[in-house]
């Protein structure tokens, strides 16, 4: 016998001081100038959102290290295809989910050759979407933070 029942007056609630409905701390980091400035004009100044500001580029730090002593609960890289790829972090397995968004232009134009980081990224990542849409990246954003 199959029984159906709903549980709440509302469906999509949070469950109060239970650990898997609260928001998550959300880190987005940016591949090149374009993708940083994708970054900010999205960042809501939500205290769940979670930026290093400029770093070292020729530093390695795990990707999802804590910021301000917060450790995030997922990581989104973005990347403008095209920019030059300076990336000051280690191309290794994150603790958390890893998403890498990969921003094309609108005409599509063509990538010179593959690069080895990028590469590197998309390997480890849980979600790798190619997209024109930039719009997709404050969708993740809020998705993953809510």
């Amino acid at each position: 016998m199959i029984v159906q029942s709903f549980l709440g007056g509302r469906p999509g609630q949070r469950i109060q001081d239970y650990r898997n409905s609260m928001p998550r701390y959300v880190k987005v980091l940016a591949i090149g100038k374009s993708a940083e400035s994708i970054i900010s004009s999205f960042n809501r100044d939500r205290e769940n959102i979670l930026t290093t500001g400029p770093l070292d580029p020729d530093g390695r730090q795990p990707m999802d290290e804590p910021v301000n002593g917060i450790r995030p609960n997922a990581v989104i890289v973005v990347y403008q295809k095209g920019e030059e790829v300076r990336f000051p972090f280690q191309t290794e397995r994150t603790a958390s989910m890893l998403s890498f968004v990969v921003l094309e232009e609108p005409d599509g134009r063509a990538e010179r050759e593959p690069n080895k980081t990028l590469q590197a990224i998309q390997k480890i990542a849980d979600l790798f979407v190619t997209t024109s849409d930039q719009e997709f990246v404050n969708e993740l954003i809020d998705n993953l933070a809510n």
